[in-house]
């Protein structure tokens, strides 16, 4: 048995072009990817620094293990603490580069929900950059800091002013437009 539908009345209706993406949403795009390159140098910057404190840091761990588990030895602490450093600095940092770059192509595409991802890791990041403003001004003497670590925390900054212009301008007037009538779609 074949049901046919009755005839739509009238003419089918074209569908919309989509709106072209506004100026705005192609600077904050290239915002982002410079937030993502300053990245990737404090994330160099803050494993060189980690790295000349590996000693302390693996000392302080087979300390602590050592008095949980008398076995623990301190080859363990020196490979327990290079895969740490490795896998939960660098390959996280990376991740976070590599959803950052998507997340903007995404955003440059009129996903709303890209939007608003990018817009909570931008306030993140200037609150960040905020906490760096204000170490180096206070504490810039109090702590033995190395070059690595000052342009770690340069870095910071500099993302945080990034991030901060990319999130003014994906929430003006022509980019709410875009991102809504991409909504629709």
């Amino acid at each position: 048995m074949t049901h046919h539908l009755p005839p739509m009345p009238g003419p089918i209706p074209s569908p919309q072009p989509a709106p072209s993406m506004p100026e705005d949403i192609g600077t904050a795009r290239q915002l982002w990817w410079g937030v993502t390159g300053v990245g990737v140098v404090q994330l160099i910057a803050s494993f060189l620094a980690i790295s000349g404190q590996r000693n302390e840091i693996t000392k302080q761990y087979f300390d602590q293990m050592h008095e949980a588990d008398p076995t623990f030895t301190m080859a363990q602490a020196e490979q327990m603490t290079l895969a740490i450093m490795i896998f939960g600095g660098v390959v996280a940092g990376l991740v976070l580069v590599g959803l950052t770059l998507l997340f903007a192509h995404l955003m440059a595409r009129g996903k709303f929900w890209a939007r608003a991802v990018l817009t909570m890791m931008g306030i993140w990041l200037v609150l960040i950059a905020l906490l760096n403003v204000f170490a180096h001004l206070f504490g810039a003497g109090s702590v033995d800091t190395g070059g690595a670590m000052l342009v770690a925390g340069g870095a910071a900054i500099v993302q945080g002013v990034l991030a901060g212009g990319a999130v003014y301008l994906m929430h003006r007037k022509d980019s709410t437009a875009y991102f809504l009538a991409h909504r629709r779609r």
